[in-house]
């Protein structure tokens, strides 16, 4: 059975895992970190203590909050300082203060700051349209804005980078609708 004939939903990303009896499909970053990290121990992502693996649960979903705010943002000409960006970076401010460490995950990244580095990561595209208000924002947030220069030197972070410059470009051929699916 192939993935289309499979499948419950149109949800990506999608992980095909080939078994004797048939391939078998998982779907959604979360659930697939989560199998990957299972399933290959070597260099665990979450926490093995259960209570700080289910509040990571909990702030991953907490972060949508950004994620929807960024996309308004974005979808508004671009217009800056959407309040569900600042309450939802508010709260990892206080969680990175509350842990007392450079990554969520403690000493290195860890699956919540992999998990949410991405929608980070565009974020730093607001910088492309105006600097100065940029700066200003992330003062606001001391904890994260160093938490965010430390996973841009993360080796696993700089292999699948994206500069602002390239996000600024895929937004601005999304709002014009002529998009290069090149990220």
């Amino acid at each position: 059975m192939t993935y289309y004939e499979h499948r419950t939903a149109v949800k990506i990303p999608v992980l095909e895992i080939p078994t004797e009896y048939g391939d078998k499909f998982l779907f959604e970053s979360v659930v697939i970190c989560d199998y990957l990290d299972e399933k290959y121990v070597r260099n665990p992502l979450h926490s093995r203590d259960p209570y700080v693996k289910a509040q990571d649960r909990l702030l991953i979903e907490r972060f949508n909050e950004l994620i929807k705010g960024s996309l308004e943002c974005f979808d508004t000409n671009f217009a800056f300082g959407s309040e569900q960006i600042v309450q939802t970076l508010d709260i990892f401010e206080k969680e990175l203060a509350v842990r007392g460490t450079n990554y969520f995950g403690g000493n290195r990244p860890g699956m919540l700051d992999y998990m949410i580095w991405p929608w980070v990561e565009r974020l730093y595209l607001l910088r492309c349209l105006n600097q100065n208000k940029f700066d200003e924002k992330r003062s606001l947030f001391p904890n994260f804005a160093d938490w965010g220069d430390q996973m841009q030197l993360d080796e696993v972070v700089k292999k699948h980078a994206n500069s602002p410059a390239e996000y600024f470009e895929y937004y601005k051929n999304a709002r014009a609708h002529t998009m290069g699916y090149y990220l």
